[in-house]
């Protein structure tokens, strides 16, 4: 009963109405819309317990048309009801409809209201006459909304001016959600909504969620940030699969979908129709630091998309100490003994702090993103060097792309689907607070230096000890990883290559153990991660 409550809610066609009001601010003229419903009438009794709660018909197309009438500005959309069965209207919408097919009707009332139904006075009035008919009649304008059945407006029916579709729909299946979807999307950017009925006080009560995230679980859409992607987030990264935004942030949800009709032109852009793509699903993680995970194994060589080049370190320090000795040797050969080493000194210094200076504020910029990019690539190292990936898969093909809402997406690029999808959910592993692991494996942390002073000690500490830092945490080994010691230690050289010094520790040895048992459950970064499906 609950769930057929929330399917059918009478707040479903209130929501409807809303979401064509915003759409006719943006569309004007151009509006051309379809509500999609399960069935035009309910035939049975309501389930034990519903009655006075559902509406005899809630959920039904008829039903969703009486509250469009209702609304005045919906009503001004001339809306009709089209399925198998039965053309309905407003009284004055069916007066028009029968003065341009130039025949006759009686117009028989339907429940209360205002709402007739066109029936034949003579001949056939049947599907395959009226529906073509009525299609044509919405295509030019004259109504700019239909009400129908999925079983009748779905796979066959073409109406190639449909640039809204709200689906009332429960269906969820991927070749249902296609179908439907289809309608408007062909040859133009339409917009598709789905309105969700939720009841978070309720033990039940996120059922209809429940149904919107199978819905989206395999339809590839376009996010904010013009990529393609699966799931739930595609249609606002606030969305979960795992459940709805707080009750307190729904209005607020709300208030951005509903202003998206406005950007049509700049969606467009976005879907960057006719740019080269690889048509390939790819599993990605998404990540998101609370606190600053520390610097990259190799800070000063970070390949992050967006991130410049590290400052010619090696070239400025030669070009200080030539600079110096030059300096040097001119003042002895000038017999100036004491200008010479001056000079010199003065040079060395400058070098330094210009070396240092930049450094710096190279570090400064690269942020969590290298760090992100060095796991990412040991993990893609590992899970190549111990056969669990295609060939093709190396830490060169790892990406990592800031998103405006402070996550990291983070995958491979150019592979298939079951080898993004391994590297994903190891990295997820990876990134994941200590639970019980096989093995784990430290990694030293090293902080951006607040001064010039701060950055010319990290350079010497990275000669004297690569890899090492004044802190330490440790990580869990993906558990692919870590079935046995042989995958272990090829980890572990991979990890040592990309991350930081360090062997991985077996849960018995004694060290393990005792760091397990004190850092279980805890997440020193704060790290929310979340799986997404991305096409390219």
């Amino acid at each position: 009963p609950v769930d057929r409550v929330l399917l059918l809610s009478g707040a479903k066609s209130v929501a409807a109405a809303e979401i064509l009001a915003a759409e006719e601010r943006a569309l004007g003229a151009r509006l051309r819309a379809l509500v999609l419903c399960d069935f035009e009438s309910a035939g049975g009794e309501s389930p034990a317990g519903l009655a006075g709660v559902l509406d005899e018909q809630a959920g039904s197309a008829a039903l969703v048309l009486r509250r469009l009438l209702s609304d005045p500005g919906a009503r001004a959309l001339n809306p009709i009801l089209l399925t198998g069965r039965s053309v309905a209207c407003s009284l004055a919408t069916a007066v028009e409809l029968a003065s341009w097919l130039e025949r006759s009707f009686d117009l028989v009332p339907q429940g209360e209201g205002e709402v007739v139904e066109l029936k034949a006075e003579l001949g056939r009035w049947e599907p395959r006459e009226y529906v073509p008919a009525v299609t044509r009649y919405f295509e030019e304008g004259h109504s700019r909304c239909l009400v129908g059945t999925r079983g009748l407006l779905g796979e066959g029916w073409d109406a190639r001016s449909v640039n809204v579709l709200v689906d009332l729909t429960g269906v969820t299946t991927t070749t249902s959600v296609v179908s439907n979807l289809w309608i408007s999307i062909a040859t133009k950017v339409a917009d598709n909504w789905d309105v969700v009925c939720i009841a978070p006080d309720h033990p039940l009560g996120l059922a209809d969620y429940s149904r919107f995230v199978r819905k989206h679980r395999n339809y590839f859409g376009l996010t904010g940030t013009g990529e393609i992607e699966s799931g739930v987030s595609h249609v606002d990264a606030a969305l979960s699969a795992f459940g709805p935004p707080p009750p307190l942030q729904v209005d607020a949800l709300n208030a951005r979908l509903l202003a998206q009709p406005e950007k049509r032109e700049e969606v467009y852009n976005r879907w960057g129709i006719g740019l080269p793509y690889q048509n390939l699903p790819t599993q990605t993680l998404r990540v998101r630091f609370g606190r600053s995970p520390g610097l990259a194994r190799r800070p000063l060589h970070s390949t992050v998309s967006g991130i410049e080049a590290s400052p010619p370190i090696m070239g400025r320090l030669l070009g200080t100490l030539l600079a110096a000795s030059g300096a040097y040797g001119l003042g002895i050969a000038l017999g100036q003994e004491f200008l010479g080493p001056a000079a010199g000194l003065v040079l060395v210094g400058a070098g330094l702090e210009w070396t240092a200076a930049s450094i710096r504020g190279y570090l400064g910029r690269i942020g969590p993103a290298a760090t992100l990019e060095s796991l990412a690539a040991a993990v893609a190292e590992a899970l190549a060097s111990a056969g669990l990936v295609g060939q093709s898969v190396s830490a060169a093909a790892v990406r990592v792309t800031a998103q405006p809402d402070g996550y990291y997406r983070c995958y491979l690029a150019g592979v298939g689907m079951d080898d993004s999808a391994r590297f994903a959910a190891a990295l997820d592993e990876l990134l994941a607070p200590l639970g019980q692991p096989r093995y784990i494996v430290p990694r030293y942390l090293r902080g951006t230096p607040r001064s010039t002073l701060g950055a010319l000690a990290l350079l010497v500490r990275e000669a004297r000890s690569p890899g090492r830092g004044a802190a330490v945490v440790y990580h869990a080994v993906p558990s692919v990883l870590a079935v046995n010691h042989e995958r272990a230690a090829i980890f572990g050289r991979a990890w040592n290559r990309h991350v930081s010094a360090g062997e991985p520790l077996f849960e018995q040895d004694p060290r393990a153990a005792a760091v397990i048992e004190l850092q279980r459950g805890q997440d020193p970064f704060d790290v929310l991660t979340q799986i997404r499906t991305l096409w390219e």
